[in-house]
């Protein structure tokens, strides 16, 4: 992990959040205020992260490794929470 950039991040073990086996799953991470947003740092090697705007961001993350690491950006020290909202759906294999 690249600590120089994560230096103010904040580990979260998707563990906890996604069910066992979980290869991707769909966050929703809501940042206040609104105008702030986060950076979301994913496995295997946490270098580009992802960009969520507030007040509210829905996407795809990787859950292999299980831990990222979010970092508030804009206000000086927003405030954020992340949830798990489901599966990342398969797209279906051709025939």
């Amino acid at each position: 992990m690249p600590t120089t950039l994560l230096s103010n991040a904040t580990e979260v073990d998707l563990a906890d959040l996604v069910p066992p086996g979980s290869v991707t799953a769909m966050l929703r991470v809501t940042v206040e205020p609104a105008n702030a947003g986060v950076l979301i740092y994913v496995g295997p090697d946490y270098e580009m992260p992802i960009i969520a705007n507030g007040p509210v961001w829905e996407g795809h993350v990787e859950c292999e490794p299980s831990r990222i690491y979010v970092q508030g950006v804009g206000d000086p020290s927003p405030q954020w929470s992340v949830e798990y909202i489901g599966q990342a759906e398969r797209a279906a294999a051709a025939s």
